[in-house]
Formats: C-alpha cells, sequence, structure tokens
C-alpha cells in the first residue's frame, strides 16, 4: 500500500504513518475495495488533495461514511443533478447539498465623462513619520544634539537635579 501511494500520489509514508489497511468483503473473483486509516487527519488531506492524480486510471478514492449518510447522499443526488443543470456549483459534502449561486463580486457601472478643467495641481504633502527616515537634501546630514552644545533637559537630568538641589540645602541647613 505504502508503495501504491507513493507511486500515485508522491507522498512518501513509513508504516507508522498508517493505522490500519483491510480489504472489505469475501474474496473472490472481483477486485474488492481497501479501506486505509492514516494516523493524522494531515496525511489523509494531503492525500485526498491530491485525488486527482487517479483520473485516468482504473482506481478511485473516495471517504468512508456511515451507512446513514450514504442513504442520505442517495438521495441528495437527484437535488445535485437538478441544481447543476440550472447552471450553479453544487457539491456534497459529507451529508449536506452545498449550492454556490453564481453572482459576481461587484456590479462594474460606467464612470461618469467628465470634462477635464485646468486645475492647478497640488501637492502631496504626508506628514514626517517618527521610524521613516527622511532623505530630503542626502549631503546635508543632520549632527547628534549633544555635539551642537544644546543639552536637552530629560526626566532623568531633572529627577538628578532635583536631588541634587534638595542634597544640596539639606548640608546648607544642618552647617
Amino acid at each position: 500500500m505504502l508503495e501504491w501511494i507513493e507511486q500515485h500520489f508522491s507522498v512518501k509514508l513509513s508504516y507508522s504513518d498508517l493505522q490500519e489497511v483491510k480489504r472489505l468483503g469475501k474474496k473472490g473473483d472481483r477486485p474488492r475495495p481497501v479501506v486505509v486509516t492514516f494516523l493524522t487527519l494531515g496525511i489523509k488531506i494531503k492525500i485526498f488533495k491530491q485525488k486527482r492524480a487517479l483520473r485516468d486510471t482504473n482506481y478511485y478514492m473516495k471517504e468512508d461514511c456511515p451507512k446513514h449518510v450514504l442513504e442520505k447522499r442517495n438521495q441528495l443526488q437527484e437535488q445535485l443533478k437538478a441544481e447543476r443543470e440550472k447552471g450553479n456549483s453544487a457539491f456534497l459534502k459529507y451529508d449536506k447539498l452545498v449550492v454556490l449561486k453564481q453572482t459576481s463580486k461587484r456590479k462594474f457601472s460606467p464612470s461618469p465623462i467628465k470634462p477635464k478643467e485646468n486645475v492647478p495641481k497640488q501637492r502631496n504633502t504626508q506628514t514626517n513619520k517618527k521610524n521613516k527616515s527622511q532623505q530630503q537634501n542626502p549631503s546635508a546630514r543632520r549632527s547628534n544634539s549633544i555635539s551642537e552644545g544644546v543639552i536637552k533637559p530629560s526626566m532623568l537630568n531633572f529627577l538628578t537635579n532635583k536631588n541634587t538641589e534638595i542634597n544640596q540645602e539639606t548640608s546648607k541647613n544642618n552647617a
């Protein structure tokens, strides 16, 4: 079974990926169906996605469903054919009939024709982004604010200055 899966689906599996493989029915002249149970749902989905590889072969693949679901699917087959004849996309999903009606996403309307006026083009100005580097004049580089001789007060300096002022006042009062 592993060789057959690799040959038709190009999926390399090991024995540990298969949970159970068994033939149905009694031994006879006709070929018997094989039920394969995979260890994970991911492996099953991967193989079912490549189901079309079996189109021009004598093999087919379908999901194993309980009897009550199979009976329900047989009843829905007539409705499925009727919906497809109407031109709708329809398919069976487990025990339900799914019909996708053909609708276009948008109704296209012709755009109105406006005469072109001589309106001066406005310059599109955007606010400067905080983290985006602007390259207005690449030759003029900005210097560091410390090298300019301007020290900007920060919260840390403020707290440090306050503490040193308080310490100086207490030392003057104690003296």
